[in-house]
């Protein structure tokens, strides 16, 4: 998506679309933390301690303290402040507010990056604590919602995530470049803005500004860390520049470390990502690099015996494989598609038959719909994404996917209004993307197919259902070339469907 509007007024109206989202929230952790509230023989410690076991519910009493405090007083910085502040008796009410959910409604990907934030938590207390006891506090909270500004962007667009981290840990891809195709801006200016509207603990703001505003500093320091094997030679370095190692001491960057560290782990222990990381961590404790190593994998095992989402990533895990294997791998992508079988192209012809029959075979939309997929299938087509069109046409629902994870595409997103969009909306029409126009045609493409489409060639066709057209379809055979079989075949499937669509919205249809 071509975003041409500052950065400024991105992220004003990211902070107006996020502002009150609704954060769903574990009905176990609710209960929990209701009982807490409630059990009279509690401390504001004790009560503090049983929420952090929620940091969602932890970031919404912190973040409404914030917005009720007066115009003198201080943001708070721990909940035990929070809950000062706001007191039991409305927290109690907040929490009974709350929109509890079980695991099956809540996005994965808000839960995978929940798990990531506790991580973090666990790696930064355990890493960092002993050493500066004073500042646990800053440490624990800092760490516990130091990602909570995405969390509101993933409840509304939890397939952001699984892009994000397939093409920036998995591609490659430079982080910014991808953030800004999704997102319109930095992921990290987004959270600067979003943790400063919010009244953030203080430790989460200078680490989203630092990443956003002055990652010069960072970057002397990681060079200064790769020389690991001459700790003499880091400290003359350093010495030589007081402001470098002024900024290295900040207890506050402790969470930037970390962050980098954890978000780095999710993909490989082993990857250079990681090591360098654990360098600057090993730089600033003054620690060797092999002792860092070892205590930020038994932190991670710690973790994940804390764990009970089976169906969510421990980082853990991948300290069992080889050490170079990375969890994301780049998609392979053939040079040529193969033609499809003999018997593919009878099983194809088939389909296109039973769409032909009159009156028609099929007693709903989902039946046509399935039938669909079945015949672009095999006719060779590997990823298929079939779209319905809203009577305006400026609306699109995901009806069937098939190749391609659910988490990759919203279920339903809006068309841009510009000239690609306009000719595919006019009439039945077809696009085939390749290298030669991807630029060109692209960016006038919804980002959400674009995002899953981006590395192969592949077509778009819009269909019609008489006057109006009613459907999208984007296929793929995951490779650099399509098959002229499989592309002829394509097309005369696609006058199929449009004669199947006329068929089965006949009148005579309709009265069965």
């Amino acid at each position: 998506m071509a975003f041409i509007v500052p950065q400024n007024e991105i992220l004003i109206q990211w902070i107006k679309k996020l502002d009150n989202t609704r954060l769903p929230v574990y009905k176990a952790h609710r209960e929990l933390a209701l009982q807490a509230l409630k059990n009279p023989s509690n401390s504001l410690r004790e009560i503090a301690k049983v929420i952090s076991r929620a940091p969602t519910i932890a970031f919404i009493l912190m973040r409404e303290a914030n917005r009720s405090r007066s115009s003198l007083a201080e943001p708070v910085q721990t909940l035990e402040n929070a809950l000062s502040r706001l007191g039991l008796q409305r927290c109690s009410t907040l929490l009974n507010s709350l929109q509890d959910s079980d695991i099956s409604e809540i996005p994965q990907a808000l839960r995978q990056v929940w798990l990531i934030g506790q991580h973090l938590n666990i790696q930064a207390v355990g890493l960092f604590s002993t050493r500066m006891a004073r500042l646990w506090q800053e440490i624990h909270w800092g760490s516990l919602l130091f990602l909570s500004p995405a969390w509101p962007l993933l409840t509304r667009h939890p397939e952001f995530f699984a892009q994000w981290e397939q093409r920036v840990l998995g591609n490659n891809e430079p982080a910014e470049q991808v953030e800004r195709e999704l997102l319109g801006m930095p992921l990290t200016a987004l959270c600067l803005g979003l943790a400063e509207h919010w009244q953030l603990p203080l430790w989460v703001i200078e680490g989203y500004r630092l990443l956003s505003e002055n990652p010069q500093q960072l970057v002397r320091a990681l060079h200064i860390a790769r020389q690991t094997e001459q700790p003499l030679l880091q400290q003359q370095k350093l010495d030589q520049q007081p402001l470098l190692n002024n900024w290295l001491n900040r207890p506050a960057n402790t969470l930037v470390f970390t962050c980098g560290l954890v978000i780095a782990a999710h993909n490989s222990w082993g990857n250079e990502q990681c090591l360098r990381w654990q360098r600057l961590i090993s730089l600033y404790l003054k620690q060797d690099l092999a002792s860092v190593q070892q205590t930020t994998h038994q932190l991670a095992v710690n973790h994940a015996r804390l764990q009970r989402h089976h169906d969510l990533w421990q980082p853990a895990q991948a300290l069992l494989w080889p050490w170079a294997t990375q969890r994301l791998q780049q998609p392979t992508v053939q040079d040529s598609a193969p033609a499809p079988s003999t018997a593919d192209l009878a099983l194809w012809r088939s389909h296109c038959a039973e769409l032909l029959r009159s009156p028609s075979p099929f007693s709903n939309t989902v039946q046509l719909i399935q039938r669909i997929s079945q015949a672009l299938a095999s006719c060779g087509m590997q990823r298929i994404c079939i779209m319905m069109l809203d009577k305006l046409g400026q609306q699109v629902q995901v009806a069937q996917l098939q190749g391609i994870p659910t988490e990759q595409l919203p279920r339903i997103f809006t068309l841009a209004a510009n000239p690609v969009t306009a000719h595919l909306l006019k009439q039945a029409s077809q696009l085939a993307l390749s290298d030669s126009n991807r630029a060109r045609i692209g960016p006038h493409l919804p980002s959400e197919l674009t995002q899953v489409f981006n590395d192969s060639h592949w077509l778009l066709a819009s269909l019609s259902n008489g006057r109006r057209v009613v459907m999208l379809i984007a296929a793929d055979q995951s490779s650099n070339n399509l098959h002229s079989t499989t592309v002829q075949a394509f097309k005369k499937t696609l006058q199929c469907i449009e004669r199947g669509l006329l068929i089965f919205s006949a009148p005579q249809h309709e009265q069965r």
